[in-house]
């Protein structure tokens, strides 16, 4: 038999002249036999969340239970520093100076593919891998290493391309 909970109001199934537990709000009451006999229902109050709402008369204002307790707002843990290393700066310079073969390599190879095919070209790719051993033996107390590198792709690229065009100048016969 449906029943409703005299609390919250949810319906709820029973049998006659039983006790039923209001699957809502938890609240147990006995169910009416036919005859009407039973507990008089109660009048239903407005409820939420299974719990029953506490209406307010703005003629006599009702006294605070408890104070409200102050809200407490803490800083997050990691607070952002504009100091701090990282935070959009360059970052540091590793120590040490570039390294002379470097600045020769990107040097030359610039030459050899300019004016000097030949020279600059072996220049810039012999001092490149030299410059590169170095960088690399100081365990960081040199820079350059992208000069180097920089200087032997360069080089490699001029040599190709003179290659490439003294075969289209003997294939054309001049």
């Amino acid at each position: 038999m449906k029943v409703f909970c005299p609390n919250c109001g949810t319906e709820n199934e029973g049998t006659q002249a039983s006790r039923v537990t209001c699957r809502a709000c938890t609240a147990s009451f006995e169910v009416p036999n036919e005859s009407g006999q039973g507990p008089a229902p109660q009048p239903q109050q407005p409820s939420f969340g299974g719990r029953p709402v506490q209406s307010f008369d703005r003629a006599t204002p009702q006294p605070m239970q408890h104070a409200p307790q102050p809200v407490v707002v803490q800083p997050p843990p990691q607070v952002w520093n504009p100091n701090a290393p990282g935070a959009y700066s360059a970052p540091p310079s590793a120590g040490g100076k570039n390294n002379v073969l470097a600045v020769i390599a990107l040097v030359s190879s610039l030459l050899g593919c300019l004016c000097l095919p030949a020279i600059g070209s072996l220049t810039g790719i012999i001092t490149g891998f030299v410059a590169l051993s170095q960088i690399n033996a100081s365990n960081g107390g040199q820079k350059g290493r992208e000069l180097a590198i920089g200087g032997i792709v360069i080089s490699f690229l001029g040599c190709f391309g003179w290659l490439g065009y003294f075969v289209l100048a003997a294939a054309s016969g001049r």
